[in-house]
Order: C-alpha cells, then structure tokens, then sequence
C-alpha cells in the first residue's frame, strides 16, 4: 500500500492545516498523498490526480479528513472500487471517523506497518419507481429517508416488508436504515441501537401522528418496499446518507434491500462497540452542556 487518496471537507480544515499533515506524513512513510487537482492547488499538497473519481481510480486507500457525514460522502465514491477508508474526524460526534485530528501521524505510521483491521458495513440499494419517469437507483451506507418536503403537512408511507403489508405510518416520513445507520437518524427518531457488523434491515417512523411509535427490524435479504399516499399533492424526498436527494410525489415507489456492495471501514484499535457508544453520546451530553453555561 503506497497510494493514498485524501478526501477533505474544507469547512473542517479551512486553513488545510491536517491535510497538509496527513500529505506530509503520508510522504515522511514512503507513499504518496493523492488529490483532486482542485484540493491540491487550494491545499499546496499532494498529488494532484484530476477529480475525485481519478482520485479513487489510483488509489490502494483513502482517508477522510472531517465528520460522519464527510466519510459518508466518500463512502459513495469508493465502495465500486473496494478501497478501504479510513475517517480522520475534524467534526464532533465522529462514529464512523475514529481518529483524532492529534493522532494522524501515528495513524498513518501504524497504516504503513500494517496495524489495523478492515471491517466491512452492510449497504443499501434503493430502486425508485416515479409516475411516467425512469426508475432511479442510489445507494446508502446509513439510510434512506423518505420525508415530506418544505411544506409541513403529513404525509402517509405505507410500508411492505416481502410484499406483506406492515403498516401506514403518517407524519414526516419513514427511515429504512442499516445496522450502521442505527446510530444515525435512526436513533433520533427513537429507533433501537444496533451492532454495526450484525445483518439486518431496520424501519423506523418519523414523528408518527399515532398513538404509538415503534421500528421494525427484518432480515438483511428482505425487501422494503415504501409507498407515498396517491392523493399526497405536496412534494416528498428519498435521501440517501443525508446527500442529494431525489423528488417523489403521490403513487410513486421505493424498494430498499441489503447491496452486494460493503464498505471498507479502516480500524486502528477495535474497540467495544458499546465503550465507544457511550463516550461518544456522553461527549455529546457534555459539550452541549458547556454551550448552556
């Protein structure tokens, strides 16, 4: 492994001062800090490889320089290829970018000696069926939200799992999320919390207008299958990972089920789900405290 790719979100690193350190410490190890043309001119490092895809085209391995939803971003960009990535986290709550902007060298020091796991993520592929347009195909790492667009009314998912009617949940949407993503969305909503290499599918309501409000988990190879009321007159959204989302309407269909795609999450030093659970939310609690004094 000599070629890395280095994604950055440059709100994080306005100033590019880690990205200039993990190019610099990639070079100190013998390998070589590939870029996007774009990120190395702003940057004044790398490699510069033309866009993204050239990036990920010439890469053994990349790294993620911001938050979650930075390493979801790049998650999309190189499952097809099955380059590992590993999240360096420059944002706050960090699940899936588990090192710390401090450790870079040493994390890149334990990448060249061959220190670490791989551990692969369960995806998911969405087909969308629209009234009188081709079907669109996504793919997520985290979720797929179905929500209600800009205008607050309630809208009505009816909700199959293997063609068997489940329910209609009316409110501001449906989540149908991966283990991974039960830590995401999904937990908000007040879904269960998962462990992320288990394989399964999980449905949960978005401020159900119902007197009860519960998720639905099923096996990995069922199909969920997500229907908009017919007569809802206001625009909905289908978005993958919290990304680009895709305009939906009354009738129109979305089926959800587990990719024949992984992602590659790098792991320096495995921890116990739960431990890095409970800091992460307490880290959370506690900062938000702060901002009350």
């Amino acid at each position: 492994m000599e070629r890395i790719g280095i994604f950055t979100n440059e709100d994080r690193d306005i100033d590019f001062t880690y990205t200039k350190l993990l190019a610099q410490s990639i070079a100190k190890h013998g390998g070589s800090a590939l870029m996007s043309s774009q990120l190395a001119e702003r940057s004044g490092a790398g490699v510069p490889c033309g866009n993204d895809e050239g990036v990920t085209d010439q890469s053994d391995m990349v790294v993620c320089l911001g938050g979650d939803g930075t390493f979801l971003k790049v998650a999309r960009k190189a499952y097809r290829k099955g380059l590992p990535i590993l999240g360096i986290n420059l944002g706050n709550l960090g699940f899936l970018t588990e090192v710390e902007r401090e450790n870079i060298d040493l994390a890149i020091d334990q990448l060249f000696c061959g220190d670490y796991e791989i551990e692969e993520r369960m995806m998911l592929d969405a087909v969308i069926y629209r009234r009188d347009k081709p079907p669109i195909k996504d793919i997520a790492l985290n979720d797929f939200v179905i929500g209600r667009g800009a205008i607050p009314r309630i809208i009505h998912i009816k909700t199959y799992i293997n063609d068997v009617f489940v329910d209609t949940f009316p409110g501001d949407g449906v989540i149908i999320s991966s283990p991974t993503g039960s830590t995401a969305y999904t937990l908000s909503a007040g879904g269960p919390i998962v462990e992320p290499d288990t394989k399964l599918l999980l449905i949960t309501p978005i401020c159900p207008h119902i007197l009860y409000s519960r998720s639905f988990v099923t096996k990995a190879d069922s199909v969920v299958k997500a229907i908009v009321e017919e007569d809802y007159e206001y625009g909905a959204m289908v978005t993958p990972d919290g990304q680009e989302g895709h305009a939906i309407g009354g009738g129109d269909v979305i089926e959800v089920k587990k990719s024949p795609y992984c992602t590659k999450i790098v792991k320096m030093n495995p921890k116990n789900f739960f431990n890095i659970l409970r800091t992460k939310i307490y880290f959370r609690g506690e900062s938000l405290k702060k901002d009350e004094i």
